[in-house]
């Protein structure tokens, strides 16, 4: 797996914050990235994990009703820095449409050619989660599972990526498989915790444990995406970084989370 910028492998609509306490990040020296002259702040390496009921799975979560969600581990690696094009999670033409306000958490909803449309790879990198089972409840609400069928890829740049509410995801993406942009993931749906078939999409630094909070999005994904749409290399990692060095205690406290394990 390729990260960016010094940044080690080691965040769904409508979710609530939460926070507490556990765990820490870890920093190294700080590398420059190949395409940039932003210096990265790196974190620690973390476990990527998936729901996939097609997967080999070592360990198994209960969501709280009936839905048991099964957990796959994907030995974390360091390599050499490299970076990624950036793309929109939708395919282009059409009508793209993404919103620049989202309830209490930054994040943006994505829609383009409604339910079944496909949903491809905004980045090279590689697949941290694939969550294929949609253990949402409205009666419980549980946080961890608002984003319903989804799944998370770290990118190249050491940047995480999350894109939930889909109806269905693609057999080959799996834990530990590499993606390339405009790679199809699957199609758009509104599983989880959504009114109306769209991609959630955010944009967070990996953490290294289970949790939903970071997760779900801590920085605006719409200027990348205007920038993106216009052909432009924008990359989100300093701001990320900028964030993370705000905010240290962020993954320790998401990771322990009451909820976090069922993420």
């Amino acid at each position: 797996m390729v990260v960016t910028g010094g940044l080690v492998l080691i965040a769904s609509c409508s979710s609530n914050s939460r926070g507490d306490s556990s765990t820490s990040i870890a920093a190294m020296t700080p590398t420059a990235v190949a395409t940039t002259t932003v210096a990265s702040t790196p974190i620690a390496a973390m476990t990527p994990t998936t729901d996939a009921t097609t997967t080999t799975v070592p360990t198994t979560t209960v969501v709280p009703t009936t839905t048991v969600a099964p957990t796959t581990t994907v030995a974390p690696t360091t390599t050499v820095p490299t970076t990624t094009p950036y793309g929109l999670p939708v395919l282009a033409g059409g009508s793209i449409g993404y919103s620049r306000t989202h309830h209490d958490y930054p994040a943006s909803d994505v829609f383009a050619g409604g339910c079944g449309s496909p949903i491809i790879s905004p980045v090279n990198g590689m697949v941290l989660e694939a969550r294929r089972v949609d253990g949402w409840v409205a009666a419980v609400d549980n946080p961890a599972t608002r984003g319903g069928k989804s799944i998370a890829i770290l990118g190249d740049d050491g940047v995480r990526y999350y894109l939930a509410h889909l109806s269905a995801i693609d057999d080959p993406i799996q834990p530990g498989a590499d993606v390339t942009i405009g790679q199809s993931l699957g199609q758009m749906g509104h599983t989880g915790k959504a009114g109306a078939c769209h991609v959630h999409f955010g944009i967070s630094p990996p953490c290294p444990g289970k949790e939903w909070a970071v997760r779900r999005g801590v920085i605006w994904p719409w200027p990348y995406l205007d920038a993106w749409r216009r052909g432009e290399q924008l990359s989100p990692l300093p701001e990320i970084e900028q964030w993370l060095s705000a905010h240290p205690t962020a993954c320790a406290d998401a990771i322990a989370d009451p909820d976090a394990a069922d993420s």
